[in-house]
């Protein structure tokens, strides 16, 4: 088994401190000695070597790393294709630095954007919501995707958030619940009845946005749902298709439930560590819900399971 997608989170540094964020990113954090330049370069040619063809990279926020743009220029060299999600700080002139990379058709932008002006800005900083529209506004030909992190403090503003995305032609809006977890408090999560409301909500997005604007349910709920008619849930994917690397050289296969680990490029080789009993084992131990008979969630989502001891798998549609 050969791992098709490479989750990196390159840093725990970040110039926010979201209140939903999970890993608990800020200004001074660190995840102990994090991998300098030459560790990432070197992961990527290990993944790529590994069968990898995609790979994402995350944080914290990348661009608070001084060597952003060479690991990007090198990633880019190594991969089919490369996302860097981002908090848009630097606004147009993120825009102005990506152009200059060589091979930037095989890049993806993927911007955080949580809500309407208020409740983005109160959540992230201030004036970072003008700067997330700056870019998805501009001409350029970086190919920018949208984020969304629902949670009770943002769940009012979405249909105002669908219909100007669709205004700007955005053609990709990935949505995903905020988790109780790292320092998001359990009162920020939406709950149950929403959770359901919130599928309903992406399935009418979706029928009147077909053809404009693709939206995709992030994969911790609703996997029979018809939200997930054109994507249909094939079950959780981390330690199959999936590797996820910690700025500190750990490997694990999920990057929400992060202290599962399974080994570190420090001290072993990337492929030792993949094909490990060790790792097969992580494949082998997806958490399964005893009590549920909807047996097409295939385990479900493992963050949620571990959160909550149950998955949001059986919703209704309206």
């Amino acid at each position: 088994m050969k791992p098709e997608f490479a989750s990196i989170e390159t840093t725990l540094r970040c110039n926010m401190m979201c209140k939903h964020c999970g890993v608990e990113s800020g200004p001074h954090s660190k995840r102990g000695n994090e991998l300098d330049t030459g560790e990432m370069i070197t992961l990527f040619k290990d993944l790529s070597d590994l069968g990898v063809k995609r790979l994402v990279l995350s944080g914290g926020e990348f661009t608070t790393r001084g060597d952003w743009q060479e690991l990007l220029c090198a990633a880019i060299e190594g991969f089919e294709m490369v996302r860097q999600i981002s908090n848009g700080w630097y606004g147009i002139h993120l825009l102005e630095m990506l152009e200059l990379i060589p091979n930037k058709e095989r890049l993806v932008l993927s911007l955080s954007l949580d809500g309407m002006k208020p409740s983005h800005d109160r959540n992230r900083r201030s004036k970072s919501f003008e700067k997330i529209i700056s870019i998805l506004k501009a001409d350029s030909k970086i190919y920018r995707t949208v984020i969304t992190t629902v949670t009770k403090e943002n769940f009012n503003d979405l249909d105002s958030l669908f219909s100007m995305l669709y205004a700007l032609k955005i053609p990709v809006w990935s949505v995903q619940l905020g988790l109780p977890t790292g320092y998001m408090g359990k009162s920020m999560f939406i709950g149950n009845e929403l959770v359901d409301k919130l599928a309903n909500m992406i399935l009418s997005w979706q029928r009147k946005s077909s053809g404009i604007m693709e939206i995709i349910p992030d994969n911790c709920f609703g996997y029979d749902h018809p939200m997930r008619r054109e994507f249909p849930w094939e079950g959780c994917q981390a330690g199959k298709k999936l590797i996820t690397i910690l700025a500190n050289g750990d490997v694990t296969g999920c990057p929400t439930t992060f202290r599962d680990v399974r080994g570190n490029v420090r001290e072993e080789q990337l492929s030792s560590i993949w094909n490990s009993k060790n790792m097969e084992n992580y494949r082998k131990s997806i958490p399964v819900c005893e009590s549920c008979s909807n047996k097409k969630c295939k385990g479900g989502c493992r963050a949620v399971q571990e959160i909550f001891g149950r998955q949001f798998c059986d919703l209704t549609e309206v």
